[in-house]
């Protein structure tokens, strides 16, 4: 787990709640250029609210710890 995860899964949850696109989609780069290196995504040049939710999910994935004892 990254050791300021906290603070970027509160970036990403503020993302998520913004509405304008252009304000997501420098919020997304904020937030791609702060984590290392192996959890920068490649952000396409033509974006969707719906690409920004998928790539912000993946990014979350990553710096969560594992859940354990889900399993069936």
């Amino acid at each position: 787990m990254l050791k300021n995860s906290k603070q970027l899964i509160s970036l990403i949850n503020g993302c998520r709640e913004e509405k304008d696109i252009g304000k997501r989609c420098q919020l997304l780069n904020y937030i791609n250029y702060i984590v290392p290196l192996e959890l920068r995504v490649s952000v396409p040049s033509i974006i969707s609210h719906d690409c920004i939710d998928q790539i912000l999910s993946s990014m979350e994935e990553k710096i969560s710890p594992p859940i354990y004892g889900l399993a069936y």
